[in-house]
């Protein structure tokens, strides 16, 4: 086995070597290592032998502080290997930065909160009604069964519950999330990592959880969402915007699913001013921007508004004012 989310599966709930981790992880072991591990300081009595027959060495201290891999099967095998303090610092899975960037990516209000069940933890919320969104961990179908009869008779809401991979998912458990109105999204089908340990929704969040968002404040007329699109337009002309109109900004975001940092080289700004933009959308329109990507499709038939001459007048105009300082208004 060499793949990320089965290796976190098996060792995210305790110390380990890196030889460990790299073996489990794979090519992924690099990222691992400088984004979602970190040291315990603590020392490992053993180490994995480096030659594959799968015994492991203990390891030795001797004189002058170095250390030693000394073989332990009953029939000696392999020959001693030095050891650096390196290889043999045991390190631990940081849950709660894994946690904060999975929330990240999932564009989740974080809130992280352990939990009764064992590797088990809320790391947000989200839309307005607050769904919680959970992360467990675990090794065995019979724990994360457990799990989720847990969270089910005691949380007694829908919530997104979130696991590596969905190889322990079974019949059973997948009733019992029904049945809470629950939905259970494995990470190895639906994030990203990068090179650099950055993880991303491989489908844009709004559009993933959409079956969570709230029925109550869901367009269901044209009239209602000319009546969101007008509050839009009359925020953009109370604002006056020269740079990153929030039309502009509603369409890549909100229509598109982009990235805010996408849609700011689109307005050829910084991102902070693009957040600065959708908090505005938020507070005329009364919805979290997010929220307003689930309901993209009902904004189809008024699109073309977003391309009126107007707009395209002050789309080509920001385009062109790449010498002026980025306005924070």
């Amino acid at each position: 086995m060499s793949n990320l989310w089965q290796c976190l599966e098996v060792l995210a709930d305790g110390n380990y070597v890196a030889a460990e981790w790299a073996k489990l992880s794979g090519r992924h072991f690099a990222t691992l290592r400088s984004t979602f591990l970190r040291d315990t300081q603590k020392r490992s009595r053993f180490i994995p032998c480096p030659h594959g027959c799968g015994c492991e060495h203990e390891i030795v201290e001797h004189a002058g502080g170095r250390l030693v891999g000394v073989c332990q099967c009953e029939t000696w095998n392999c020959e001693d290997f030095s050891v650096s303090m390196t290889d043999a610092t045991l390190l631990t899975f940081n849950t709660a930065k894994f946690g904060r960037a999975l929330c990240k990516a999932f564009e989740c209000d974080a809130q992280e909160t352990k939990l009764r069940p064992a590797r088990t933890w809320q790391i947000g919320t989200k839309f307005t009604n607050s769904v919680p969104v959970l992360l467990t961990i675990q090794d065995e179908r019979a724990l994360f069964r457990h799990v989720v009869s847990e969270l089910s008779a005691r949380l007694r809401q829908p919530f997104i519950l979130l696991a590596p991979t969905s190889r322990l998912m079974d019949t059973v458990s997948r009733e019992i999330l029904e049945a809470s109105k629950a939905g259970f999204f494995d990470l190895e089908s639906n994030i990203n990592i990068s090179a650099i340990g950055n993880l991303s929704a491989k489908l844009p969040p709004g559009k993933l959880f959409q079956a969570f968002a709230p029925d109550a404040r869901e367009i269901t007329s044209d009239d209602e969402a000319r009546r969101l699109f007008a509050l839009l337009k009359a925020l953009e002309s109370e604002s006056n915007y020269r740079k990153a109109p929030v039309t502009r900004v509603f369409q890549l975001y909100c229509l598109e699913s982009q990235s805010r940092n996408a849609v700011a080289k689109a307005c050829r700004c910084v991102p902070s001013l693009i957040t600065l933009r959708l908090k505005s959308i938020e507070k005329r329109l009364g919805r979290k921007p997010a929220e307003l990507r689930t309901l993209s499709t009902h904004f189809e038939k008024i699109a073309d508004s977003l391309t009126d001459p107007n707009a395209r007048r002050i789309h080509r105009r920001s385009a062109i004012d790449d010498a002026d300082s980025d306005d924070e208004r």
